[in-house]
Formats: C-alpha cells, sequence, structure tokens
C-alpha cells in the first residue's frame, strides 16, 4: 500500500490539471445542449446559466486557470525552455484572458436577458458559443502540446513541491469562499463581532 505522499511523488503536477480539463470538457457539453435548447425554443434556463456562470468563474478561472498561472507557468518562465514552447504559454495566457472576457459577456448577456432585453438571447447564443468553440483546441493545445514537453523542465523536487502547491492553492481558495460566505452572512444578520469570535 503506498501512503499519500509516495502517491504525489509517484503523479506529475499535470495529472491534477488534465483531470480538472475532463471535467471542463463535461460543461462545455452541457454548454452546447443549452445553447441549442435557446436556439430552439428561445428561452434560456436563468438557474442553469447561473450555474454555469459560477463553474467557468470559480472552477474553470479561479481554481484551474490560477493553478496554471499563478504556479505552472511561473514556474515555467524561469526555465530554459525553447523560444517555441514558451511562445505557446503565453498564447495559453491570452487564451485565459479572452476566456475571461467572454464568461465577462455570458453574464452581461443574462443580465440583459433577466431584464427582458430583446437582443439578450443571442448575446448569450454568441457568448456561450465562442466559449464552446475555444476550449476545445486550448484544452488540447495543453494536454498534447505543452503539459508534457514542459515537465522535462522541472526537477523531481520541483514537480513535487507543485503538487503541494496545488494542494495549498485550492485550500485557499475554497477557505476564502467560506469566509465571505460567512462575512455576508454576518452582514445579512447583522450578528455581533463578539459572538462569532468566540
Amino acid at each position: 500500500m503506498f501512503n499519500m505522499a509516495q502517491v504525489q511523488r509517484r503523479m506529475l503536477p499535470i495529472g491534477p490539471l488534465m483531470n480538472e480539463h475532463r471535467l471542463i470538457e463535461h460543461m462545455i457539453r452541457l454548454m452546447k445542449v443549452e445553447m441549442d435548447r435557446i436556439g430552439t425554443y428561445g428561452r434560456a434556463d436563468v438557474d442553469f446559466m447561473d450555474s454555469v456562470v459560477s463553474f467557468m468563474k470559480a472552477f474553470a478561472d479561479v481554481s484551474h486557470h490560477g493553478k496554471e498561472e499563478n504556479i505552472l507557468f511561473g514556474e515555467l518562465y524561469v526555465k530554459p525552455m525553447p523560444d517555441g514552447l514558451k511562445s505557446l504559454m503565453d498564447d495559453l495566457i491570452q487564451e485565459h484572458v479572452l476566456m475571461r472576457k467572454l464568461t465577462n459577456d455570458l453574464v452581461r448577456a443574462m443580465e440583459n436577458y433577466v431584464q427582458g432585453k430583446p437582443e439578450a438571447k443571442a448575446e448569450i447564443i454568441m457568448s456561450l458559443n465562442s466559449l464552446i468553440e475555444l476550449y476545445p483546441g486550448h484544452i488540447e493545445k495543453e494536454d498534447k502540446h505543452f503539459f508534457m514537453p514542459a515537465m522535462s523542465y522541472l526537477s523531481a523536487e520541483e514537480k513535487d513541491e507543485m503538487l503541494r502547491a496545488f494542494g495549498e492553492f485550492d485550500s485557499a481558495l475554497f477557505h476564502d469562499e467560506y469566509k465571505s460566505m460567512i462575512d455576508d452572512m454576518e452582514e445579512r444578520w447583522h450578528t455581533p463581532a463578539e459572538i462569532t469570535s468566540k
């Protein structure tokens, strides 16, 4: 039997990232179904779209892209990688920026839809379609062309440290999420600070 430390030593940092890609792919397929449904019936499922936006912002961007940009890419930037691989990394970062913009476009489109603006359905479809078209190619670039070559520029110790940093990053993320939730509850119910500090 392996303990967790032994398992982590055998795992590459790209393993968790690729697992997250599979979950993102599931969401992209669901987004395609909803986009087609909106086109057919002319109505958007507001609750579903709220879940899409929450997933894209919290999971895909803050958690997944956050680990890539703040940990993996940051470590790799100081490595003597060939220009082609560095250029690919820059392209991936620019695609992250575009994904954030498209997600924000989707948020605005949903706000317009809730307000009853006639152009909103077309805006939702356009934003969904742009994300649906962009993500698969982006994931393929990372999974098949960037991740494995990049790993050769990290030592075994650096890979282990990166796995640990990924775990800490996600822990901090969830901690902040729950802290924010408690702060919101305190504000809503005006809970005295001396009670919550006990």
